[in-house]
Formats: C-alpha cells, sequence, structure tokens
C-alpha cells in the first residue's frame, strides 16, 4: 500500500530549482518515493535528481534519532528529453556502489530511477513488461484510440484507472485549455532555443552556450506569462504551465 503525501502541490514547490516534485509517498514498511515528470530539458538534471532524494532522505529522521530509522528512498523520474544522448536505452537505475567491485552496495537506501521517454520505442504488441506499458501510455496518451485501450487495459488492468482519469481529463475543458497552454509554450521554448543557439553559433561563441539558453529561456517564460494574463487566464493556471512564481510577473 502506498500512501500520498502531498495530494496538493504547495504553489511556492511549481518553481523550486526549476523543477516540479509531482508526488511524495510512503509505503507500509517506511519506504519513501519521489515521482517526478519533468516535461522540459533541464541543465544537471542529474545534480538535481539526487539533490532532491537527499533533502527527503535527510528529513527522514529528526535531532537525536539513530541513522537506522532512515528509510530507503526512490527517486523515480519521467524525462521527455534524452539525457544520456549517445546511449539507447531508456530505462536506468543507479545505486552508490564499490568502483571496485559493483555488485557490493555501500546501501540500499539510496536508489535513483530515470526513464528517458523519447527512447521507448516498443510497438504495443510486443510489450512484455509492466514499466513498459506505463511508458507507452505516458507517451502515446493523446494518440491513443480505442482498441489500444481495450488492449492495455486487457494486458494490464492496473493501468484501467489511469485511462479512466485521461477520458476524464480530455473532456474537461478547463484541463484541456491548461494541457493546450502548456504544449504551446513549451513550443515556444524549443523555437528561442534553436534561435538563441543558432545565433550564438553564428556569432563563434562556444563557451557558455548552455547558460546564454537558459537566461533565455527563463525571459521566455516571463513573456509567455504575460501574454496568458493578457489573454484572461488565472495567475495561478499561469505558474502551473511556466513554474514561475506570482511574484516573476
Amino acid at each position: 500500500s502506498l500512501k500520498v503525501l502531498n495530494p496538493e502541490i504547495p504553489k511556492d514547490m511549481n518553481s523550486d530549482k526549476g523543477i516540479v516534485l509531482d508526488i511524495k509517498a510512503v509505503d507500509s514498511k517506511g519506504n519513501k518515493f519521489l515521482i517526478e515528470m519533468q516535461a522540459s530539458s533541464q541543465l544537471y538534471f542529474p545534480q538535481r535528481a539526487l539533490y532532491y532524494w537527499s533533502k527527503l532522505y535527510s528529513k527522514s529522521i529528526g535531532k537525536g534519532q539513530d541513522f537506522e530509522k532512515l528509510p530507503r528512498v526512490y527517486s523515480i523520474n519521467f524525462v521527455n528529453f534524452p539525457l544520456f544522448k549517445n546511449e539507447p536505452r531508456f530505462y536506468w537505475s543507479f545505486q552508490v556502489s564499490s568502483k571496485e567491485q559493483p555488485e557490493i552496495l555501500l546501501t540500499e537506501d539510496l536508489s535513483i530511477h530515470i526513464i528517458e521517454i523519447p527512447k521507448f520505442h516498443l510497438e504495443l504488441d510486443s510489450i512484455q513488461n509492466p514499466l513498459d506499458y506505463w511508458v507507452y501510455l505516458l507517451k502515446e496518451a493523446v494518440n491513443i484510440k480505442g482498441e489500444q485501450m481495450k488492449t492495455l487495459q486487457k494486458k494490464n488492468p492496473k493501468i484501467k484507472k489511469a485511462i479512466n482519469k485521461l477520458k476524464f481529463v480530455s473532456h474537461d475543458k478547463e484541463s484541456r485549455e491548461l494541457y493546450e497552454a502548456r504544449l504551446k509554450t513549451e513550443l515556444d521554448y524549443k523555437a528561442r532555443f534553436a534561435f538563441q543557439l543558432q545565433k550564438m553559433r553564428e556569432e563563434g561563441i562556444q563557451e557558455g552556450i548552455q547558460e546564454g539558453i537558459e537566461r533565455g529561456i527563463e525571459k521566455g517564460k516571463v513573456e509567455t506569462a504575460k501574454q496568458l494574463l493578457a489573454w484572461g487566464m488565472k495567475r495561478e493556471q499561469i505558474c502551473k504551465i511556466t513554474g514561475l512564481k506570482d511574484s516573476d510577473f
């Protein structure tokens, strides 16, 4: 059994260090879980994943408590961009092990999992394990037709609840508007990435390219937020879409 510890994400987490921490949960044995969905490419994502893992791990015991009370913390990250660009695999599992003997773990408490969704290319009829079914659903959600949904539910009944939720969201006007606005914002970001990178290359600038793009993205977020505000969208919704704080625009 799993209990969600943050069913409602505080507003100030929308832009905490540039990442939304989507789900924090604990199971009946006391193991803790961080489950994150990251839509846009992030610099230093591995460091950020470790940072969030360490925050939950270090806060799991109070002053004077024994270290044996520390739980296992599982960080599960679904990213919509290639993180290890030269490697074909889409699923990665990391632990702390000996360099000389990798089979020897320093501790089992640290467990970080990264799923690179764009690298997943299996067709529905060739899927064999539960993780692949879930990744397929995440990647193809907007394209899945009736027969495919029936096949998914038949092969993996636990997905039925997610599919029912997906159907509800697709018919909810506010959810659709949020999705479409988020999609437009994402496309705008990618366009600004390409333009800024090309401009820097043409000018022969090599150092600081990534940092420059990051600054450009932040500026673009503010411009997008102001535009959405002018269209009459609520500030709370804009914060969810852009990851900005209310005071940023």
